[in-house]
């Protein structure tokens, strides 16, 4: 990357208030600093800006770790509707799960009131944001501005509910952004699941790469498991439904080994993202865990991804799952989605916490 040059990182893992004040508040703990901003919706990725004399590792190679600082999050201060009570409750559910990761910035906009979107907000929004991301340097705060800031500003205006997470790889440590727009567009449920799913990526990046399937569909996972541990959602109504998108996947030929890196994919296959990664994805995980020795989803946490950190994915799967390789694991995976369904939710039941 050239000096004084930031790029867009697109979001790394993707899928959301009527108030009385012109505040955004960036609150760490109980503490919060006041920007004196208009309220309104962004849509926010990683802004990758070189550090002086680092030409190193790749933003996108590093991970997260343990942190003593909880989450720190960035929304409008004085808004009282439910949807970022919501996001909180669904993260930190995670984080009493998985443990303490980052660091995190949890950024909650877009607001019902229309009015709260003025043109000053998105000037003072984008350059918060971009001083952020790229510091005082004014070449690289111009590009920012007139890009990727100008960028934010058309997301904010489309109105879209949306949910993802995005790294910030240049900084050291680098930096996980949860990024959540426009809440009130989703379901409430969906909110405290989503919270869920998106932490359970902050884990996930604080271990070496695993394949596209793992990382979303445990995700899934997670989020309807802990969900069910809150009374938010059913475990297994929440995997009857990803069931039935497995079943929506055309070509009989593609299954979860087509999705171990969505980014080198064909356009055939990337149109079965969501069935395969999500829905596929989170039955393989439960699959997995069956096929372990203890059978307990505790373990993925306690055994699983250590083994990632020291082995790498494969050899970690292989262990973990007790087969001879990955294509073993495949192949009976392959045979168990062709059980009926209640054959397969009964499974479910084996699993141990």
């Amino acid at each position: 990357m050239k000096q004084g040059e930031c790029r867009i990182i697109s979001p790394v893992f993707r899928n959301i208030n009527r108030n009385r004040t012109d505040r955004i508040s960036i609150a760490m703990n109980t503490q919060s600093i006041f920007l004196n901003l208009a309220v309104g919706g962004a849509f926010f990725a990683a802004i990758l800006c070189p550090v002086r004399g680092e030409e190193g590792l790749e933003p996108e190679k590093k991970i997260l770790s343990r942190h003593k600082t909880p989450p720190t999050y960035v929304r409008n201060e004085k808004d009282d509707s439910k949807w970022p009570g919501m996001i909180r409750e669904g993260i930190d559910a995670a984080r009493k799960y998985f443990g303490n990761y980052g660091p995190v910035y949890v950024y909650i906009l877009g607001h019902e009131d229309k009015t709260l979107n003025s043109e000053e907000f998105h000037r003072e929004l984008v350059e918060t944001y971009c001083r952020h991301h790229c510091g005082d340097d004014r070449e690289k705060l111009r590009y920012c501005k007139a890009g990727p800031g100008m960028e934010l500003v058309k997301k904010a205006h489309s109105g879209r509910g949306d949910a993802y997470l995005s790294m910030v790889g240049d900084t050291d440590p680098p930096i996980a952004e949860l990024v959540f727009i426009n809440p009130h567009k989703f379901r409430d449920p969906y909110l405290y699941t989503r919270g869920i799913h998106e932490y359970t990526h902050v884990y996930q990046r604080s271990f070496p790469f695993t394949p596209t399937w793992m990382v979303e569909g445990g995700a899934e996972f997670f989020a309807a498991y802990l969900g069910e541990k809150n009374g938010w959602e059913k475990l297994s109504d929440a995997m009857k439904e990803f069931m039935k998108n497995v079943h929506r996947v055309k070509d009989p030929e593609l299954d979860i080994e087509d999705m171990e890196d969505v980014d080198k994919v064909s356009p055939a296959v990337k149109k079965y993202y969501r069935h395969l990664a999500y829905d596929a994805g989170a039955w393989a995980f439960a699959f997995m865990i069956h096929k372990s020795k203890g059978r307990s989803i505790a373990d993925t946490r306690e055994v699983l991804y250590p083994l990632v950190a020291k082995h790498g994915w494969e050899r970690a799967l292989v262990e973990f799952a007790q087969v001879k390789d990955k294509r073993a694991f495949y192949k009976a995976f392959r045979a168990f989605l062709k059980t009926p369904l209640e054959a397969q939710l009964k499974m479910l039941e084996t699993l141990e916490d």
